[in-house]
Formats: structure tokens, C-alpha cells, sequence
């Protein structure tokens, strides 16, 4: 009997001893985990994180003078990540649900937004600019564009999310703004053209 118990204290502390062995793994793993979100959360900064002048871009946005001239640009994706986006030349890095404030310039201007693999330019639906020129817009002193992120690219036979420019009127931006989850109103895109073929309908809703 003696030896029966000392059998079975032999294997309990065995099983004991692996037990905190992969517990003291785990815990390893996810407190690593963890500061590597950390780190990531604090060292990838947004221009606007870098330069802090958020305020400065949303008293621009509020005032209908300081507006006038300027294009800008909202991400509503929904998926808190970063990505670039180029206005006439301009780039800065975007968090997601942040604005951005771009130079509007007479005639021809363009906007861009994608990702970057190994340097490459990856991630837009259309592979190229959007472009719109400001004498087709007279009596629009101030652009807005929305960043959306639709199954609209093909790859390898299947669709995947690309992001999209979204060339919006005034009304709808500041809507967005204030309900970045409402249901997609076609009536509100100025750049339809871009979408080919549009969207389905209940494709673009954000909720």
C-alpha cells in the first residue's frame, strides 16, 4: 500500500510539473503577445498621431471659411488598421475613422488609397487614381472623399475587400461622420462613373 501511494504521489507530481511547465508556457506566450500589441499600438502612429493636429484639422473642417480650397478625406472601414492615402501628390498615413486635410488645387486632382507590401502599392480596387477636375465642380469650393473597403477586387476567381475612394457631397460626409455605421445612400456619390459596375444593392452598407 505504501508503495501504491508513493506511486501515485510520483505520478501527480509529474503531471503537476507539466501542468505549471505549460502554464508558465502560456502565460509566456501571451504576456509576449501582448507587448508586442503594445508596441505595434504605439510605434505605428498615424501622421496625425505624429504631428498631433487633430484639432486643427477638425477646426478647418467645422469652419466654412478655413474649408474652402481644401479636400477631405474620411476612413470608414471599420477595421481600426492604417493604410495611405495620396492626395495630388500628398501621401500621409491614415488610421482608420480618422480625417484627413488635403490642398484642393485648380483643374485636375486625384486621390489614391492602398496598402504597402514590400514596398509595392497594393489593395485599391481600381489600380489607379480616381481623378475629378474642379471645373466640372463650380460652386464646390471643398471636396470630400470616404474610404470604404467593398468586395470589388478579383483575385484568383474570388472577390475580395479593396478600398475604394468614395467622392461624396457635404451633407453626406458630416452624415458619416456623425453615423459612421448608417446604410449606404447611392444618391449621395458624386463619382458614380467610378463604380463599374455599381454596387449591388445592401453591397456598401455599413452596418
Amino acid at each position: 500500500m505504501s508503495s501504491l501511494k508513493k506511486l501515485l504521489m510520483i505520478l501527480l507530481m509529474n503531471l503537476y510539473s507539466k501542468t505549471m511547465r505549460r502554464f508558465f508556457l502560456l502565460t509566456k506566450i501571451i504576456f509576449l503577445a501582448s507587448c508586442a500589441s503594445i508596441d505595434e499600438q504605439f510605434l505605428i502612429q498615424s501622421d496625425i498621431e505624429k504631428n498631433g493636429n487633430a484639432q486643427e484639422i477638425l477646426d478647418q473642417l467645422n469652419d466654412p471659411e478655413l474649408r474652402k480650397g481644401k479636400v477631405f478625406v474620411f476612413s470608414n472601414i471599420q477595421d481600426d488598421l492604417w493604410r495611405y492615402v495620396r492626395v495630388n501628390g500628398d501621401e500621409l498615413f491614415m488610421r482608420d475613422q480618422e480625417v484627413q486635410i488635403f490642398d484642393l488645387v485648380g483643374g485636375e486632382n486625384d486621390i489614391y488609397t492602398f496598402g504597402k507590401i514590400f514596398g509595392d502599392e497594393v489593395g485599391n480596387c481600381s489600380k489607379e487614381p480616381y481623378s475629378f477636375n474642379t471645373e466640372d465642380f463650380r460652386g464646390l469650393d471643398t471636396h470630400y472623399f470616404m474610404i470604404l473597403k467593398p468586395a470589388a477586387l478579383e483575385f484568383i476567381g474570388r472577390m475580395v475587400s479593396c478600398y475604394k475612394e468614395v467622392h461624396l457631397k457635404e451633407e453626406a460626409f458630416f452624415y458619416y461622420l456623425e453615423n459612421p455605421r448608417s446604410r449606404w445612400n447611392w444618391d449621395w456619390v458624386l463619382n458614380k462613373r467610378a463604380w463599374s459596375p455599381p454596387p449591388e444593392k445592401g453591397e456598401l452598407e455599413l452596418d
